[in-house]
């Protein structure tokens, strides 16, 4: 373009593009924070009770329905990362684990699991056996199948009464704890969003 006897170069305006855009609202990233201190402060009452479940991953699950499967690996990899840092390093080995709940969580809200009582735990069973299958190499490694939480009891139990190798024992008891533990998990976000008020799970973007 020539304007005043000057030659003028016009360059188009670039536009953000979506996948350069930020994936977590400011609601979201306002929300991690909880889910994170959620599933502290559960799974410090079931470590405490040694119950043969987890609890400690209904934040990442939260999050996830509410916010989408970025908010839910972002919550699960914080939260192995404080107690990490806190309590126990071996931790850090785990946060594979929570990553696979936290995209199955918000893949499972995408598809409306957390609507009702029923595809909510059948949500649970899936990301249940995908976090025990994800989790059991790690166990085996560093406890050699006996970890220090409730699933370690149900192992013991196993080889005691059925004798069979630690491995086989340890395999079996982290599926079954966790395909009990995430459908109990899943119905309690199920419940929690049934409460909740429909403008908010619309602003966060994730209304089931």
């Amino acid at each position: 373009m020539v304007r005043d006897g000057e030659r003028v170069v016009c360059y188009a305006p670039v536009l953000p593009s979506a996948s350069r855009r930020f994936p977590l609202s400011t609601l979201a990233l306002a929300l991690i924070p909880r889910a994170v201190a959620l599933n502290l402060a559960l799974g410090a009452v079931v470590q405490a009770l040694k119950l043969p479940l987890y609890l400690d991953s209904v934040g990442t699950i939260l999050a996830a329905a509410l916010a989408g499967p970025i908010a839910g690996v972002v919550t699960g990899v914080l939260s192995n990362t404080v107690l990490g840092l806190l309590a126990n390093p071996v931790l850090f080995a785990f946060i594979p684990v929570t990553i696979v709940i936290g995209a199955l969580a918000g893949i499972a809200a995408r598809l409306g699991a957390f609507r009702r009582a029923w595809s909510a735990v059948l949500a649970g069973v899936v990301i249940g056996t995908a976090a025990a299958l994800a989790s059991v190499p790690i166990v085996i490694g560093l406890y050699g199948g006996l970890s220090p939480t409730g699933t370690g009891v149900v192992t013991m139990l196993l080889r005691a009464t059925t004798g069979m190798s630690m491995e086989s024992a340890a395999k079996i008891a982290s599926v079954a704890t966790d395909v009990i533990d995430k459908p109990v998990s899943c119905l309690i976000v199920a419940a929690v969003l049934a409460r909740l008020p429909r403008r908010i799970t619309a602003r966060l973007g994730s209304a089931p």
